[in-house]
């Protein structure tokens, strides 16, 4: 049986917000379902801002979980 659309949110937003493992694919997929489920109107726009401000504290908090960088911004930071 599916799981309701606000118990996988709720799951997700807590994954975001604090990673177990520490796999930027991962995250970066809880965040994907995240969207797509405010995309199908599942959740409201709220849900889907405090998702995305749930990943960026990660990000800033674990820089390695983001997205990769490209070559100018690596090399702008040496």
């Amino acid at each position: 049986m599916a799981r309701p659309e606000e118990e996988r949110y709720g799951d997700l937003l807590r994954h975001l917000a604090s990673p177990s493992a520490g796999d930027a694919a991962e995250l970066a997929d809880a965040l994907r379902e995240v969207q797509h489920l405010h995309s199908m109107g599942h959740i409201t726009d709220w849900q889907m801002q405090q998702a995305q401000e749930a990943y960026a504290a990660t990000i800033r908090r674990e820089p390695q979980l983001g997205p990769p960088k490209s070559p100018e911004t690596r090399a702008d930071e040496k």
